[in-house]
């Protein structure tokens, strides 16, 4: 990010908590979530053939351990 930038607000949809400057969002739903609240998994991509690591929000991280 330059200097120019200026740091955009954002709301991690998992606990409501506010933050400025980059966010990270889920690979999965899109949304926007805090660094608390995602974490790297592991998924197969079948166009490259190859494993690679996606950040994933808790609430999907759930739902694909349920199913």
């Amino acid at each position: 990010m330059s200097p120019q930038e200026p740091n955009s607000p954002w709301i991690c949809h998992v606990c409501d908590t506010k933050g400025q400057g980059e966010s990270q969002t889920c690979s999965n739903c899109y949304k926007v979530a805090c660094l608390q609240h995602i974490q790297h998994v592991t998924s197969y991509n079948p166009q490259t053939g190859l494993y690679q690591l996606m950040p994933v929000c808790l609430d999907c991280a759930i739902r694909e351990a349920i199913q």
